[in-house]
């Protein structure tokens, strides 16, 4: 049987507890994939049917245009993820979804969710995915308005520690919207300090 008490103890139980036969449901309807690097968990022009939550590795999403991908987000350790619009309109995503490390990840079929959201208290879980989906999208929308190409590499930097030792470097220049060549100019200069009180009071 799966351990599911990693993901009990750090999604759930900081939001409320679970009865017994919430935990019986998920342990019998949720799965837990293990998948290889370059893994592909969502492809473009598929729905969206199930909620993802990362317990192992790093994930990318990204779109492709003109044969280039256009990196949109990086999805590390205990966070949830899906192409949340196809999974809340049940439309085809034009996203991507590819691990960039070995992961593990367990599949919330959208079924068992719609049943567990009968108990108001699950809008808490819902609630607080959206919520940090909004934060970090108008964030990253204010540091391309607001910060040039350097400032934008040390903002990453700020929201995602380490993430250079786990993420290519061109998949972040494509996370930045700068060339490889630029970000490696980039990454050249002399760090200094930032201020992102304008970023992170959007």
């Amino acid at each position: 049987m799966h351990d599911f008490t990693p993901f009990f103890e750090t999604a759930i139980y900081p939001l409320f507890d679970l009865t017994d036969e919430e935990k019986e449901m998920i342990r019998a309807e949720a799965k837990i994939q293990h998948l290889e690097i370059n893994s592909y968990i969502i492809r473009e022009n598929s729905t969206a049917d199930s909620l993802l939550f990362l317990q192992k590795g790093v994930v990318r999403s990204f779109y492709v245009k003109d044969h280039r991908e256009i990196n949109t987000e990086f999805f590390f350790e205990h966070n949830f993820f899906t192409a949340l619009t196809s999974y809340l309109t049940g439309e085809k995503t034009s996203l991507n979804f590819q691990c960039l490390e070995a992961s593990e990840i367990i599949v919330l079929p959208k079924i068992v969710t719609d049943r567990l959201l009968t108990d108001p208290k699950w809008h808490q879980l819902i609630n607080e995915i959206l919520t940090k989906e909004f934060i970090k999208k108008c964030r990253r929308e204010s540091s391309f308005l607001l910060h040039d190409s350097y400032e934008r590499y040390l903002y990453f930097l700020e929201q995602f520690p380490h993430s250079e030792n786990r993420i290519p470097l061109f998949h972040i220049a494509s996370y930045l919207g700068m060339s490889p060549e630029t970000l490696s100019r980039v990454r050249g200069k002399k760090i200094r300090q930032i201020d992102v009180s304008q970023v992170n009071r959007i």
